[in-house]
């Protein structure tokens, strides 16, 4: 997994709290942990960055895939220079907006969002260290190294004279929220009006993509093509097909198992061909030389491998269990068998209509752009559940199957349910944390924990520094902590009916990063303050006021937990990004172990990973909310973040243009964009709460602070107005997209008779068609639109029909239209490959060795442009 390699990195470091920790249990040794965790951190990078510049040039297939391997062709960048330098410049020149181009506008808007940090805390680290920290620390008794520049200095000094300088830090908050809102402001009005220009545009309207929509709901009087088409008959342009979604029953599961025996049918002949290549490398058997004009016997392997050597397994459930079988035969007699099947099944769906009702749900592809925006947007049915959800700018691949034909009722019920589990999830993954974060406190479980006495010795018996242990430990167990939270909670949105995996992944988004604020940042900056003020918490227990000013007074101590992990991120963590450590590896041994078929290798040597933007989001949010959280509380963090957000840039940068490739299938046009500025407000609203909290729980020492308190509440109600204020300006700005998309004319596709082609699959317009009595109406076609003709006019057509074809069968279930992909396997000199190729032929369906071969060391390879069959 390619793709969740680099983030590897954002989870072991979120285990860097509990690290710290222990390593600063005492102020006076804050100052020498973080610039211990700064040396580390700096060497780390540079080993790791040495090892990018060495590597780079010579691994082009890790490090620039996105140069030459994107299909299409154009959606490539240009190559870098190889030289172990040279390729700084050109990286640099290229421009942002290249991202876009070959990636698309949910790539673009997240290094959008990075440069947004960029831009605000670099200001504000300069302000902030010029005015708080001589105000935190000049002639104040509290304090050493980095603890001289906390809020705490100047709140919870007994000098009334000292404590009026928290009306300067007051002040500066307020300058710094408007800061923030200045350019979030900024860069929404930008991103809104490029978000209308990437949706308005040319080669987006036009796409089948951009005109379809989702309706889930649908009673069962509507369920025909028909209906839903006279349902949608007053939008602009007109629709064009309606799919309606049926239970399929057995059918998915019977593809499903072919598809099956098909892959294992491949591997197991490639595993037969490499047998005999071994036995005659080995000199076990002599080779018999076969020309390519020679058609080889069916039986040829036999000479090869003997016949308890051939590919076997075991047939039942349970491992190890069952009737043994050989899987060449047994594959291709079951594949024969189940297509005869798949094809009947076919063949009575067509017309089963009772047997494979119609579900509640269905795609409606438009004539154009603004019918789809046009037809989503409006109230259909004046029942509540019907007709009521709708999801634009759907594309075949994205869809969830299992997830349409659930009706609305059940889907909410399920929504409520699984958010309920993603609450109790957050909140008992307390406890696992807990256990981590206190053996993170090695000091004190050795001093107080009469069996763990032993972990005093172990820095005598193995020479190994006490601090490398209490590192090591709670950093392992809360990365693997971090890392089942996304699968889980991707799970989550899935079982509660999201119908497409876009859309699963910004509800994981919107999962995910509430974990990331609740344990990562607020648990385990109070489970700090614990550590570091124990006697303080425990008198404080039973008297609100005081438990909550003592946590409130926990957060700026615990900066430093925190300074560790966000210096680690930006430098050892970025040159880990560049490095690629993790799929460095993986790429190799997936290479090495895994490439057991033509076609796995292939797909192992071409495809490109892309950045799960759900999971990838709340992971650097985790550094936004740091930064802010503690902009006026510990500016010493603003620097921090500044240098962490601006070498995230360089690396995202670098991976959007010459790594990553985000697919359209997968585009958002920005909506993973919208919900990151919405989160960046919890930030700011925890650092305004914090502040006001410590004037308003120290007002017994100062009454002015009680004016202070309500101030900054009276700024975070401002803040909150803005935040409502903002989502009012996006939906009046998304609002303008149908007026947009009316200036221009609807570019109509081809409609053409295919007698050569198969034919597209009709829908049943009579079944619920006539339940309310209606009259049905045909539909006309649309009249064939002009086609510049720019290669031969045969060719164009065909290329026309086939497309139009691919278009009328969009949007059926996979398992009603999938054709059995071709089999390939490697081409040997001893024919065993041709042989099953003949096997597979007279058995009905098609296989070839084409490009696929033994090479000089008799191991599979190939030099296909794309696998024999898959449209990429």
């Amino acid at each position: 997994m390619k793709q969740a390699a680099y983030l590897l990195f954002l989870s072991v470091a979120s285990a860097v709290p509990a690290m710290a920790q222990s390593e600063t249990q005492g102020k006076n040794t804050s100052t020498s942990a973080v610039i211990s965790a700064i040396v580390l951190a700096l060497i780390l990078s540079g080993i790791f960055l040495t090892a990018f510049l060495i590597l780079r040039p010579r691994l082009p297939a890790v490090y620039q895939p996105k140069t030459y391997r994107a299909k299409p062709a154009w959606r490539n960048t240009e190559p870098l220079p190889n030289s172990m330098f040279g390729w700084i410049s050109p990286y640099l020149r290229n421009p942002d907006r290249e991202i876009l181009r070959i990636n698309g506008l949910d790539a673009y808007s997240f290094v959008l969002y990075i440069q947004l940090m960029v831009r605000i805390f670099v200001p504000i680290w300069l302000l902030s260290w010029v005015v708080l920290m001589p105000l935190f620390s000049a002639g104040m008794p509290h304090g050493e190294g980095f603890d001289m520049f906390t809020f705490e200095n100047v709140i919870n000094v007994p000098s009334k004279t000292q404590q009026l300088r928290s009306a300067g830090v007051m002040i500066l908050h307020y300058i710094l929220v408007a800061w923030v809102i200045y350019n979030i402001h900024a860069i929404m009005m930008k991103f809104m009006e490029l978000r209308k220009e990437f949706l308005t545009s040319q080669e987006h309207r036009n796409t089948n993509q951009a005109k379809t929509f989702l309706v889930t709901g649908v009673p069962n009087e509507m369920l025909s093509e028909t209906r839903m088409k006279g349902v949608y008959a007053d939008i602009p342009d007109g629709v064009k097909k309606v799919w309606i979604n049926r239970d399929l029953k057995e059918l998915p599961k019977l593809v499903e198992e072919r598809d099956k025996n098909l892959n294992k049918l491949e591997g197991a002949v490639a595993k037969l061909i490499k047998t005999a290549a071994k036995n005659v490398k080995k000199g076990k058997v002599e080779a018999v030389a076969l020309s390519e004009n020679q058609e080889p016997s069916l039986e040829v392997a036999e000479h090869y491998v003997p016949a308890n050597k051939r590919p076997t397994h075991r047939l039942g459930k349970i491992p190890c269990m069952g009737e043994k079988v050989d899987t060449i035969s047994y594959c291709r007699e079951e594949v024969t068998r189940l297509n005869k099947e798949i094809a009947q099944k076919r063949e009575v769906i067509l017309d089963d209509y009772e047997n494979y009702p119609p579900q509640s749900s269905a795609f409606v592809l438009c004539n154009s752009m603004l019918g789809a925006y046009t037809g989503s947007d409006g109230k259909i049915h004046p029942e509540p559940h019907k007709l009521a959800k709708r999801y634009r700018e759907v594309h075949p691949d994205d869809i969830v199957w299992t997830n349409m034909n659930m009706n609305p009722y059940e889907r909410k019920i399920r929504t409520i349910g699984f958010w309920t589990l993603t609450v109790l999830t957050i909140i008992f993954w307390i406890i696992p944390i807990a256990l981590v974060s206190l053996f993170s406190n090695v000091d004190y479980l050795q001093q107080n924990v009469s069996f763990l006495h032993w972990i005093s010795s172990l820095q005598v018996a193995s020479g190994i520094p006490i601090g490398v242990i209490k590192a090591v430990l709670p950093t392992a167990a809360l990365a693997i902590l971090n890392s089942l939270l996304p699968p889980w909670l991707r799970w989550h949105a899935k079982q509660s009916g999201v119908p497409t995996r876009t859309g699963i992944e910004l509800s994981l988004q919107d999962r995910f990063f509430p974990f990331q604020v609740v344990q990562n940042f607020i648990f385990l900056t109070i489970m700090g303050g614990i550590q570091q003020q124990e006697q303080q918490f425990q008198d404080a227990i039973h008297e609100p006021e005081k438990f909550v000013a003592t946590i409130s007074q926990a957060i700026p101590a615990a900066s430093t937990f925190f300074l560790e992990f966000v210096f680690l991120i930006g430098l050892s963590g970025v040159a880990a990004m560049f490095l690629q450590l993790v799929p460095l590896i993986v790429y190799y041994v997936k290479i090495k172990f895994l490439a057991s078929t033509p076609r796995k290798l292939w797909h192992l040597r071409n495809d490109m990973g892309a950045p799960p933007f759900g999971q990838l989001y709340p992971a650097t949010m985790l550094v936004t909310v740091l930064g802010f959280g503690y902009m006026i509380l510990a500016p010493i963090m603003n620097g921090f973040a500044s240098v962490t957000f601006f070498t995230l840039y360089l690396a995202y940068r670098y991976l959007f243009l010459y790594v990553f490739d985000c697919k359209p299938v997968s585009e958002t046009a920005g909506l993973f964009f919208k919900k990151a500025i919405n989160h960046t407000f919890v930030g700011l609203y925890v650092s305004l709460v914090v502040a006001a909290l410590m004037y308003l729980f120290n007002s017994g020492s100062n009454k002015n602070f009680i004016a202070f308190g309500v101030l900054t509440f009276v700024l975070f109600g401002l803040v909150v107005a803005y935040q409502v204020y903002l989502g009012m300006l996006w939906k009046r700005s998304m609002d303008e997209i149908p007026a947009l998309l009316s200036q221009h004319a609807p570019m109509q596709q081809a409609v053409t008779d295919a007698p050569n082609a198969p034919p597209s699959l009709p829908e049943k317009d009579a079944y619920y068609a006539d339940a309310q009595g209606g009259p049905m109406v045909p539909q006309k076609s649309a009249a064939p639109a002009h086609v510049l003709q720019v290669e031969d006019p045969q060719v164009t057509k065909e290329k026309e029909e086939m497309e139009e074809i691919k278009t009328m069968n969009a949007f059926y279930h996979p398992s009603r239209t999938s054709t059995q992909q071709i089999m390939w396997y490697p081409n040997d000199n001893f024919g065993i490959g041709r042989s099953q190729v003949l096997a597979d032929q007279k058995a009905g369906y098609e296989a070839t060795t084409s490009h696929a071969f033994l090479n000089e060391k008799y191991k599979i390879d190939e030099d296909a442009n794309a696998p024999p069959g898959e449209d990429l």
